[in-house]
């Protein structure tokens, strides 16, 4: 791809989590703080066993990519009921408890990626439009870019809670008609092969994988890969 292609595009897309933010290592340590307290009250059930249990119910949970329309606090509170209950508890008071040591904990965590906000930046200095296109609930994801401060760099942000479908179900396509964002002027970054850059590029969009543990490359349409911000931020500056 040459590099009049990369700025030549009005708007520039990313996904969220894992993409803009280290999400997986923020939720890790929310997680974890979540096991330590129902540890706490009652100390037969071990960390590991509710850590096991717990991811099951992930699976199973985040089946739907969030397109139900319900708040964090409903996913969230449905989840760790279901974890309690799987290990014979019953405790409304509990639930409530861990409902805030997992926010606070997650608040605490949260984390840019190297270079990402010097990037929205330096989109918003040059004139670009910058459009998050994520799954996950509506509220938690419009907290998480308040958290992390970018709001101000950020045009639209569009979840599957929004519009009611996931990436891989025409979400993608949805958002470009509901915007008005022709298909040629955008340029979208996102982590997971499937669900951001195949499900972009199903929709004719210029998608691009970001992954910090492999190499950069930009020389073929169907292999687009970048593994820093601030090389995408030096491209757009400086042209290399």
């Amino acid at each position: 791809m040459c590099i009049q292609e990369l700025f030549s595009k009005t708007w520039y897309g990313f996904d969220l989590d894992d993409t803009l933010h280290e999400f997986r290592r923020a939720s890790a340590e929310a997680s974890t703080h979540l096991f330590q307290a129902i540890h706490a009250s009652n100390n037969h059930i071990s960390i590991d066993t509710l850590r096991t249990t717990y991811q099951d119910i992930l699976r199973n949970a985040t089946a739907d990519a969030f397109t139900d329309g319900r708040t964090s606090t409903e996913y969230r509170r449905e989840r760790f009921g279901r974890l309690l209950q799987a290990h014979g508890l019953v405790d409304t008071l509990l639930l409530d408890s861990l409902l805030e040591i997992y926010r606070n904990s997650l608040r605490e965590n949260l984390a840019l990626k190297e270079g990402a906000l010097q990037l929205l930046q330096t989109l918003q200095h040059l004139g670009k439009k910058v459009i998050v296109i994520t799954e996950g609930p509506t509220d938690a994801q419009e907290w998480t870019v308040q958290e992390l401060g970018i709001r101000p760099y950020v045009d639209i942000l569009v979840t599957t809670n929004d519009i009611g479908k996931s990436k891989v179900d025409g979400l993608f396509g949805v958002v470009l008609k509901k915007y008005n964002i022709a298909v040629d002027d955008i340029i979208y970054f996102g982590d997971n092969k499937i669900r951001d850059v195949q499900a972009a590029r199903a929709e004719g969009i210029l998608a691009v994988l970001y992954d910090a543990k492999e190499g950069f490359h930009l020389e073929d349409k169907n292999a687009l890969r970048v593994n820093s911000w601030a090389i995408v931020k030096n491209i757009l500056v400086r042209g290399e």
